[in-house]
């Protein structure tokens, strides 16, 4: 995503700043030290290291600024050790830092209790520090809490693309609901759907995505039904979404990631909205894909666990033409308005040009 903001904008001279691998020393020389204990039983203490050096060892190992006229500013991702390393940067050379925050790292840092206020405290300094504050959802920005300079980003699609006019056939009773996406966290809601969908004479829910946490006879059973697919070119597998009736977008029901699903938001959503289909949001109500639909009316939110419930959901919309139509008008209003790539990018540009010095 940070990628789409990058390319092919005249405006913008992109240096990325990489770490010399030439120079050693004792930052070198401790990093190696802790990749190595970090393959063994001792990879939690040495999180715990990490929490409090915070990327320090990048900091000798950047280059100087370019010496240019250009305005220029700091940008990095709120992620892994290098975004400190990033905000010394910009305070050292004093020049304004960028910040994008797409997810709530600190519940996914794996550290001793001691050192899990330290990890949020961090993380929240660097919003802080940060003069301009791109974040992916609402929930984010609120749970982030006050900033001066704080703005929702959604994620870009890769374009914009023209539909037509929704188009229900009445005389077809089939609903083909497509995901195509991580099955990390989603891969058991989607499987306990997929064994309910599965002899469905009406509903089929079919799934793309990289080794799911299922077993491998459920695995084969479900590609052999043609329901998980595998791998696919790109056009083919554009030419596969555009065969959908709608889109099924989950966000996660555990309790252990309930500040995960508020804050991130799924990058899928802005995708498929694209092409016009249905947007069906399987997940709690409070998740920001589900609140983002039930404050636009521009999905159909399902906060139910038990996949029964989504199926029954379902089937009361592959039932209905009307409201097929009316979610299909909808998610077409969502990439026009919230999820128009070029609108999202006119958004960052502007933001960018009030902070560049």
């Amino acid at each position: 995503m940070l990628y789409r903001h990058l390319v092919n904008e005249p405006e913008i001279d992109l240096q990325v700043l990489e770490t010399e691998p030439t120079r050693l020393g004792f930052n070198k020389l401790a990093r190696w030290i802790l990749g190595r204990l970090g393959r063994t039983w001792c990879r939690r203490f040495v999180r715990d290291v990490l929490s409090v050096w915070l990327g320090r060892w990048i900091d000798a190992e950047l280059p100087e600024p370019e010496d240019t006229d250009m305005p220029t500013v700091v940008m990095t991702v709120a992620q892994e050790d290098a975004c400190y390393a990033a905000m010394r940067y910009a305070q050292s050379h004093d020049l304004p830092l960028v910040t994008f925050f797409h997810d709530w790292s600190p519940d996914a840092v794996d550290v001793h209790l001691p050192f899990r206020g330290r990890v949020e405290e961090t993380f929240r300094s660097l919003y802080q520090a940060s003069a301009l504050a791109l974040c992916v959802s609402p929930g984010m920005r609120e749970r982030l809490g006050e900033h001066r300079n704080a703005m929702v980003l959604w994620p870009i699609p890769a374009s914009a693309n023209s539909v037509e006019d929704s188009k229900v056939d009445t005389n077809d009773t089939s609903f083909r609901i497509l995901y195509a996406g991580s099955l990390g966290y989603y891969g058991k809601m989607l499987g306990d759907a997929m064994e309910v969908l599965k002899d469905h004479p009406d509903i089929r829910l079919e799934v793309r995505g990289r080794k799911p946490p299922w077993s491998q006879s459920f695995e084969k059973e479900m590609t052999d039904r043609g329901l998980l697919l595998p791998y696919a070119s790109r056009d083919e597998f554009e030419t596969w979404l555009q065969s959908a009736d709608a889109f099924l977008i989950p966000q996660s029901f555990d309790e252990n990631q309930r500040g995960l699903m508020q804050t991130n938001f799924p990058s899928k959503l802005p995708e498929v909205s694209q092409l016009g289909k249905p947007l069906i949001l399987w997940g709690p109500s409070d998740a920001s894909g589900p609140r983002w639909a039930s404050e636009t009316g521009q999905g159909l939110v399902v906060d139910d666990q038990n996949p029964e419930g989504l199926v029954h959901r379902l089937e009361q919309l592959g039932s209905d033409k009307d409201e097929q139509k009316r979610l299909a008008d909808a998610a077409k209003a969502a990439a026009a308005g919230d999820f128009n790539p070029q609108h999202i990018q006119e958004d960052f540009i502007m933001w960018l040009r009030k902070i560049a010095v």
